[in-house]
């Protein structure tokens, strides 16, 4: 082995170690109180420009052990977990002057860190501050990572820690939804993960965030009646799930008073809007003819470097649809796939602006109906533009019905 390979090997599995290593900085500075500033800029501001540096790649290596990964997978879900406590204590401490389970004095004993001087006085400017970056980061655990794990079917562990990992977040019924139910429906009407042509990120967020529940429900509707139970049998695993985020956000109540409920409901409500400022630049505006095969095209792809590291492969998102067995560090690039102009972080910024979203994506959509759409797939794509408010798109949709009604 050349000394470069000596060099790049570990950092072949090292650059995924990002989101742990993101968990563990967050984990840190709400131990030590990190005071809100222009901390939260500077992360944004530095992603940016590391998005636009590092560039796209479509390198694949040939990992000889995976274990690693997995390893990793399990360590961020324990340190998300930890993440929660320790929220838990600033606003049981916050609100109620509480040190719950002794907490500070454990940390005292093993860093020296006094946490009660560290949040003595502090303002509601960083208990927002902790909200969003508990619902952002830790949230991440609940969705990346968890998600990866929902995947493992074959292994109960995984999938169990999965939804143990979502019950802070309120996102126990993920794990349930998601394979037989996104991957199924992906790019159809049906699809809780699909925005729609000319869909706000805020209109779509309140239409589908009700549909996963519901989706999730039938889903398991439908496993009890083939198992023959009711529907509300003890082994409906979305009760379990329910049952467990009731416990916990009970407990917060318990601990930390009415408010820190609040607060602590508003970081996981910021953890679902963050989730799908994410799915809403993954499928928008695509189509399929529902029950057909999921090509290729059925999702928008990124190639971007950062993203693949820092999202466990989420990037490439037209593979895992392919085959979502295929662990994140194999996930390809796929040839001929669509893709989005930019990386993930610019994306998903563009969404929270509509006008400047449907600038963007626009020529994309026109670019996906005449390279990507089957003849059925760009009836719908019509009738999709015709709805869609933009000007652009809907322009598209009467061109073609002026086509189709000259043709007859």
């Amino acid at each position: 082995m050349t000394a470069w390979a000596l060099l790049s090997s570990p950092f072949h599995y090292v650059k995924f170690f990002f989101p742990l290593f993101l968990v563990s900085f967050s984990l840190y500075g709400l131990i030590h109180g990190a005071t809100p500033g222009w901390n939260l800029l500077w992360v944004i501001g530095g992603l940016i420009v590391l998005e636009f540096s590092l560039g796209e790649t479509e390198y694949n290596h040939d990992y000889r052990r995976p274990a690693i990964f997995v390893a990793m997978m399990y360590s961020y879900i324990l340190v998300t977990l930890l993440l929660y406590l320790t929220f838990i204590w600033v606003l049981a401490f916050h609100f109620g002057g509480r040190d719950l389970f002794g907490l500070s004095e454990v940390v005292y004993a093993l860093t020296h860190a006094d946490m009660k001087l560290a949040h003595a006085g502090e303002g509601t400017g960083s208990l927002i501050f902790y909200t969003l970056m508990v619902g952002t980061v830790g949230g991440a655990g609940a969705i990346g990572l968890g998600h990866e794990l929902s995947h493992r079917t074959r292994e109960p562990l995984a999938t169990f820690i999965a939804r143990v990992a979502g019950i802070p977040a309120a996102f126990t019924y993920y794990a349930i939804e998601h394979g037989p139910g996104h991957h199924i429906t992906v790019a159809t009407d049906d699809d809780s993960s699909t925005a729609l042509r000319g869909e706000s990120l805020y209109r779509y967020f309140l239409r589908t965030m009700p549909r996963d529940y519901r989706m999730a429900w039938d889903i398991e509707t439908d496993r009890m009646r083939r198992l023959g139970l009711s529907r509300f049998s003890w082994k409906n695993r979305l009760l379990h799930g329910w049952a467990a985020e009731a416990v916990l956000f009970l407990a917060v109540a318990w601990v930390a008073g009415f408010m820190g409920l609040v607060v602590f409901a508003l970081a996981a409500f910021w953890t679902h809007f963050a989730y799908k400022l994410a799915t809403y630049g993954q499928h928008y505006g695509i189509t399929r003819v529902p029950g057909s095969e999921v090509k290729p095209h059925h999702a928008w792809d990124c190639a971007n470097r950062l993203d693949f590291w820092l999202l466990a492969g989420g990037s490439r998102h037209t593979h895992h649809h392919l085959d979502g067995s295929v662990e994140f560090w194999n996930l390809r690039n796929i040839d001929g796939a669509p893709r989005l102009r930019f990386g993930y972080l610019v994306t998903i910024l563009a969404g929270i602006i509509p006008p400047l979203w449907y600038r963007l994506s626009t020529p994309q959509l026109i670019e996906w109906d005449e390279k990507f759409a089957t003849p059925r797939e760009r009836a719908l794509a019509d009738q999709a533009n015709a709805r869609s408010g933009i000007p652009a798109l809907m322009a598209r949709s009467s061109s073609a019905g002026s086509c189709l009604a000259e043709s007859v």
